[in-house]
């Protein structure tokens, strides 16, 4: 899949097609329009969650480490420490706040057992196939089946502009099922490499439908005017939200 500069008028918030037909899911992902949603100060948070029509209070974050735990909210193992990229719940009004400004999104809904789940996945959680425990979290947790399963691939850096190093590639090729076909050659040394298909591989694997995986393709780099890009800009300028829950009856 090529990504394509998108340049048309900011969408605040976005959302992704596969998410779209669930009345009772909220989701959405932000943009610059609404500005950054990390740190708190920042307001973004807040006025991501009035464009959602939400209160910003039932906003509950990652603690993002480039790790693969995924925990249960509300919950005592919930506390608000670090070490948490990805959240899963079923209580209607609880609403999933991750941060990204290069990494993966993966926005996920079980419309049979009305359970929601959102992971990060950089190149790190990727390769530590956080797709995957996102779907077994969600199954380990509500008894979710795969094949239930819908799940949204945010906006994220694409294989137009993601050029990795030899750690990362080795990575890649040790760790990932056809790890070769994920890479393309960059300069001597380094590849580009596809999260997007890394993350849409993972997910199949993992028993979810090819139909029931929906991916914005917009490259966060290739629109950093649009979305924040930790590596098109070369510094940490901001992040943009991603945020699904179930609506209260």
């Amino acid at each position: 899949m090529t990504p394509r500069a998108d340049t048309g008028p900011p969408l605040a918030p976005l959302q992704l097609d596969v998410l779209r037909p669930f009345s009772e899911l909220v989701h959405g992902i932000s943009d610059r329009t609404l500005g950054s949603v990390y740190p708190e100060e920042a307001g973004g948070r807040p006025r991501l969650a009035a464009a959602l029509g939400i209160p910003p209070e039932a906003l509950v974050p990652t603690r993002q480490v480039h790790g693969t735990t995924i925990v249960r909210v509300p919950t005592p193992e919930w506390d608000g420490a670090s070490g948490k990229d990805g959240l899963i719940t079923a209580v209607p009004g609880v609403f999933l706040l991750g941060y990204f400004a290069d990494c993966v999104p993966l926005l996920a809904y079980d419309p049979v057992r009305r359970a929601v789940g959102l992971a990060h996945a950089g190149w790190r959680g990727t390769l530590r196939r956080m797709a995957e425990r996102l779907v077994e979290a969600l199954g380990a947790a509500f008894g979710a089946r795969p094949e239930d399963l819908r799940v949204g691939i945010g906006p994220a850096i694409g294989p137009c502009c993601y050029e990795v190093g030899a750690e990362v590639i080795a990575g890649v090729q040790a760790q990932l099922p056809g790890g070769e076909e994920l890479l393309r050659p960059g300069r001597p040394g380094h590849a580009y490499l596809d999260l997007w298909t890394a993350n849409r591989q993972g997910l199949l694997r993992a028993g979810v439908r090819p139909d029931h995986v929906g991916a914005a393709a917009l490259c966060t780099a290739c629109n950093v005017e649009r979305f924040y890009s930790y590596r098109r800009e070369g510094r940490l300028d901001g992040l943009f939200g991603a945020v699904i829950g179930l609506r209260k009856e």
